[in-house]
């Protein structure tokens, strides 16, 4: 499946909840709390998200679902790279988690339904697209509003 979206704006700002979070630190920290677990599965992380997209919710709940999506990327792999950005898709923003592994052990993977109730606790969904045993990208999709 090709992805034919384009990226963010600099002015993107999703509206859900109470705090502003920018999202590229945000990874940042997620990114660093796994490095001995991506490390020790031979994987890297690289952190696209556009560094002027902000998050109006609560940085506690995104930093649950963003981090238990490139969790759940780190171990379904080994020698892979995990690649991370922000796309807008009509009116929505997405938060991409894009695994090209030489080996994906999986094409079906399964979200449990606790990541999947605490992303629409603010407003989100969450979505898997694949490409064989080549690639899948896990998919975090909010409401977006211009700032």
């Amino acid at each position: 499946m090709k992805n034919q979206s384009h990226q963010t704006p600099a002015s993107t700002v999703i509206s859900a909840s109470s705090n502003t979070t920018t999202l590229h630190q945000l990874v940042n920290k997620l990114q660093l709390s796994l490095l001995s677990q991506t490390t020790a599965k031979k994987s890297f992380i690289i952190n696209n998200v556009d560094k002027s997209v902000s998050v109006l919710a609560d940085e506690n709940a995104l930093a649950y679902v963003i981090g238990s999506l490139i969790s759940n990327a780190v171990y379904s792999t080994s020698n892979s790279c995990i690649r991370i950005e922000t796309v807008c898709v009509a009116d929505r923003l997405q938060i991409r988690i894009r695994n090209n592994s030489s080996l994906v052990y999986s094409s079906h993977i399964h979200i449990p339904g606790n990541f999947v109730e605490a992303a629409e606790k603010i407003g989100g969904d969450i979505g898997i697209e694949t490409e064989g045993k080549r690639a899948i990208t896990l998919v975090f999709s909010l409401a977006k509003k211009a700032a």
